[in-house]
């Protein structure tokens, strides 16, 4: 399996993670690596369900891996935070330090049999918020291990 194969294997196992998190609370989901595709969310007041991949890198080689992303919530009309409050204490049980997800192809397969590897969450936490003065960006960000299997 080349390179390509398990990167494109790992961003969309975290795509499918993150959608069925926002699917589980019936809200829009934005990639914001692809913004150009939801417009209409983004000029939305609803929320969403927002991620980005950061980072993806052999740690120390390949088939170990080490990479980043953010996970959050775009709010317009929460003044107190307790909407984002809430996605965001779901998106840290989701990606909580320990858990495992098999790394597979979602990318043309909504239902792929064959595990690539394994992606274990190591570290995850809170950013500060950030605004434009409408809308607030709350994220989780993640750090995990991958190992692509052999």
């Amino acid at each position: 399996m080349s390179y390509s194969i398990f990167t494109l294997a790992l961003k969309s196992t975290l795509d499918y993670q993150a959608k069925l998190l926002a699917n589980s609370k019936s809200l829009p989901f934005v990639d914001l690596t692809a913004p150009s595709f939801d417009t209409h969310v983004l000029e939305s007041d609803q929320p969403a369900v927002c991620w980005e991949f950061s980072t993806l890198s052999e740690d120390p080689v390949d088939p170990l891996w080490l990479c980043a992303f953010d996970i959050g919530v775009m709010t317009a009309l929460d003044p107190s935070q307790y909407q984002s409050l809430d996605l965001v204490s779901m998106f840290l049980q989701a990606f909580k330090t320990g858990n495992r997800f098999d790394i597979k192809d979602y990318s043309g397969d909504l239902a792929p049999t064959q595990t690539l590897g394994a992606l274990y969450v190591i570290a995850s936490g809170v950013i500060q918020q950030q605004s434009d003065q409408v809308t607030g960006l709350r994220f989780v960000t993640v750090t995990a291990r991958a190992h692509r299997y052999v």
